[in-house]
């Protein structure tokens, strides 16, 4: 086969492995999410402390997850990957079991811990396996995450229903699985990556970071955090306490919410792939903005249509934040993955935080349309980023 074609494939099996990965890590984040409303009852939490629940995990990914990037764009760390995931699925374990809240809150940090020290190697490692397709490639890695974190809900749901909340220790068992798994796969892992580099040998030297676009691509994710995790934060309260709707069905109104971005993310990549990621990003916000402000005048069917619909965009945008972030740091992958999927995230928890504070106040619907309005800026913002490549065949 030519070099140059080879060069230019994405090594789909490995991206599956490492999409899979990213699923199971990320299955476990949105089972702790899934689980608020059972701590809240369990414990007799106000909104506030249960809004720090996610706030821990997030400050967990802002302070750690640059750090491992640093040390991934240094080092070769894919031993990472069965550590992350081991942690993910034993701080979600034990969380059934803790009835203090602080140990919660402990058991919270370890499970994000095992996902900060996943995110930046598992970003990097997707560079390197995509070939001329980055976006296709970054999509097949943040679809296995999207997945996970959508079905995450629901696998919480089913092991409370089983075994109450205690059932959580089932979540140990297929992180465990897959960690004794990639430690087998990892030595043909870095054997293809050796291959693969050896044939970029001759390829043009990345170019600088352009610190402008960092900046700005970095404050368009922050405020889609907290978009994001406002969503999957409030909407099962909006759904339990301002519509009145039955509690056991809130974790699946959730998954509506992010099942619509695996699809999000599975059509988004080839279009940034084709038109570039500005455009598509610009475009993903622009359709966002009048969807997510009528979204707390809706009941019913036209309610979770309208969540499908805002799910599928503001998922979406996972993919192509993740590549202008590498695009503008095309010299520190792995530090630019920490900032897009770390710093940046962890920052949207802190808004996350301040929202749960208006709940309590003003009440959860008052937190929607506030969510609404945090689409401006970040569409604003999308409008001035720098210009960058499209990807290359």
């Amino acid at each position: 086969m030519n070099p140059v074609a080879a060069a230019g494939r994405p090594a789909l099996a490995f991206l599956f492995v490492l999409s899979l990965t990213h699923g199971v890590v990320d299955l476990t984040s949105g089972a702790i999410i899934a689980l608020l409303p059972a701590m809240r009852e369990a414990y007799s939490l106000s909104y506030a402390m249960v809004s720090l629940i996610p706030l821990f995990a997030n400050l967990t990914s802002t302070f750690t997850q640059p750090i491992f990037g640093i040390i991934s764009d240094r080092s070769e760390m894919h031993w990472l990957l069965p550590l992350s995931v081991t942690l993910g699925g034993l701080g979600l374990a034990v969380v059934g079991f803790l009835s203090n809240y602080w140990l919660v809150l402990a058991a919270v940090v370890v499970s994000a811990l095992g996902s900060a020290a996943f995110h930046p190697e598992g970003a990097h490692a997707a560079h390197n396996l995509a070939g001329g397709r980055r976006a296709l490639a970054m999509a097949i890695y943040n679809v296995g995450g999207n997945l996970g974190y959508a079905l995450g809900p629901a696998f919480a749901t089913a092991l409370i229903a089983a075994f109450g909340l205690r059932g959580t220790w089932g979540a140990a068992v297929l992180p465990l699985s897959l960690a004794v798994w990639l430690l087998w796969l990892l030595p043909r892992w870095r054997a293809h990556e050796q291959e693969a580099a050896a044939r970029r040998n001759g390829q043009a030297a990345p170019g600088e970071t352009n610190w402008r676009g960092t900046v700005l691509i970095t404050l368009v994710v922050i405020l889609r955090s907290v978009i994001h995790l406002g969503m999957t934060t409030f909407v099962p309260f909006f759904w339990i306490d301002v519509l009145g709707y039955n509690p056991d069905t809130a974790g699946l109104v959730q998954m509506i919410y992010l099942l619509a971005g695996v699809l999000g993310t599975l059509l988004g990549a080839p279009l940034a792939d084709r038109f570039g990621t500005k455009p598509v990003l610009i475009a993903s916000f622009a359709l966002l903005l009048p969807l997510q402000a009528i979204l707390s005048f809706l009941r019913g069917w036209p309610l979770l249509i309208g969540l499908f619909g805002a799910g599928f965009l503001v998922v979406s945008t996972f993919t192509t934040t993740l590549v202008m972030t590498q695009d503008y740091m095309p010299r520190s992958l792995g530090l630019a993955s920490g900032l897009n999927l770390g710093l940046a995230f962890g920052m949207g928890g802190v808004g996350n935080s301040i929202l749960g504070v208006v709940a309590d106040h003003f009440g959860v619907l008052v937190v929607m349309r506030v969510i609404a309005l945090l689409v401006v800026p970040a569409l604003l913002l999308t409008l001035v980023l720098p210009p960058v490549r499209l990807a290359q065949e």
